[in-house]
Order: structure tokens, then sequence, then C-alpha cells
């Protein structure tokens, strides 16, 4: 299995991408940003100019379409929000 990466995708720091993974521009809409400490599921597809915010986690299989904010979890298809990634996930203490 393989993982396509547009060659003007902008991809973070520290960001995993499991196999058969698409990240790919759309016709006229641009190309992805993907922020910082991302983990792309396998089989995940992210298309066009939508940005992904730091700290998400796209499951696996999931169409990205749309913008993702920061510290999310997204699923399906199309992907949507269905939680924040927990403090402790992202190894910020707690206060």
């Amino acid at each position: 299995m393989g993982v396509v990466i547009h060659e003007h995708a902008v991809i973070g720091a520290n960001v995993k991408i499991e196999t058969n993974v698409t990240i790919g521009g759309a016709r006229g809409k641009g190309v992805p940003i993907i922020g910082d400490n991302c983990l792309i599921g396998t089989g995940a597809s992210i298309i066009g100019g939508v940005v992904i915010g730091d700290d998400v986690i796209i499951g696996a299989g999931a169409v990205v379409v749309n913008n993702v904010p920061d510290g999310s979890i997204v699923v399906g298809v199309p992907a949507k929000v269905i939680k924040s990634v927990p403090d402790e996930w992202l190894g910020i203490p707690k206060t």
C-alpha cells in the first residue's frame, strides 16, 4: 500500500501518515495544509485547499474536504468533527 502526497501540499512537523493515504489537490481549489502533531489514519483522503489544524486525528477511511480546527478528531465521509483530542493525549498537563 502506498501514500500519495501532492507535490505542493504543506505538511507540518511530527505528522504520522498511515498506509494508503491520499493528500491531494483539486483543480482550482488548492492543496492541503496540514498542521503539526497530526495523525492521519489508514486510507484517509485529504482533498483540495483544506487547512488541517495542529494536534488533529483523522480517522481511518475519512474523506476530508473541509477545514479542521486544532485539537479535533474527525471521521466519516465526508469527515466531521466528533470530539476534541483529550489533553492527556497531547501531553499537556492538566491545570
